[in-house]
């Protein structure tokens, strides 16, 4: 009983009613930053419980083999009068046991041979969630009425959670990116030329400009250079390039 209703949670209805509703279930999902910076599709696969398919929900093999149980009168809970001793009674409230707090009973002749008058079977699928370009750390996308099931009651969703792994070259603010470059102390004097694979697998040549002296940690921008903008992504932040001089030891 008390895993019966661990699956339900308040929400929604009219202001004062509470409605019963089934707990999502939460999957956690983890993809590389190139995957939040190109788009991509993610499957879970998702332990669920269902509504039985061969009674319908029912538990038997038709709406008569189900009674409301006579000692609850459907209410699936009972308050019990117990004497504690002369002229002192205890009273208690909890789920009736005649019915293990179902409120109704099950004609064993009539049961479904599949749920076993749970009304319920337990199932698994596959479930494919796009994840947009530029997604953040921990973004959630909800997939409506794939989660568990309960008679009478509207399917749980199934929420998936998108966790980003670090990148080794790259770390990622908002929509840009930071990276840090170790550089000699001549290419300092005389100006940087090298290449960086970016995260959809171009080769980006990072120059400087010109007779521009690089001090030790100064910071190149690269306009466009960083991640999508999530919900907008032909637009894109920046890449900061953060410069290590490394000066020889005999200086």
């Amino acid at each position: 009983m008390d895993d019966l209703f661990s699956m339900f949670t308040g929400g929604g209805g009219r202001p004062g009613k509470q409605q019963m509703r089934v707990k999502p279930i939460v999957r956690k999902v983890e993809v590389s930053l190139a995957d939040i910076y190109n788009g991509t599709t993610v499957e879970v696969e998702v332990d669920r419980q269902r509504i039985c398919g061969d009674c319908d929900g029912v538990g038997g093999t038709d709406k008569t083999a189900v009674q409301t149980c006579s000692a609850c009168k459907g209410r699936g809970m009972r308050t019990v009068l117990r004497q504690m001793g002369p002229g002192m009674y205890s009273q208690s409230t909890g789920p009736c046991d005649e019915c293990n707090g179902q409120g109704e009973m099950i004609d064993l002749s009539k049961r479904c041979k599949t749920c076993k008058g749970k009304k319920v079977q337990k199932d698994r699928k596959k479930i494919k969630v796009e994840v947009d370009k530029g997604a953040p750390n921990q973004q959630q996308y909800t997939v409506h009425g794939e989660g568990d099931c309960v008679p009478d009651v509207e399917p749980g969703d199934v929420i998936v959670v998108i966790m980003i792994r670090q990148n080794k070259l790259f770390q990622r603010k908002g929509a840009d990116l930071y990276m840090e470059k170790d550089i000699t102390l001549l290419q300092a004097l005389t100006g940087v030329d090298f290449t960086v694979m970016h995260l959809d697998g171009r080769i980006v040549r990072i120059q400087n400009e010109s007779g521009q002296v690089i001090k030790p940690n100064s910071i190149m921008t690269c306009e466009g250079l960083g991640m999508p903008f999530h919900k907008t992504n032909y637009k894109h932040g920046n890449l900061f390039i953060n410069f290590n001089v490394i000066f020889p030891d005999n200086i």
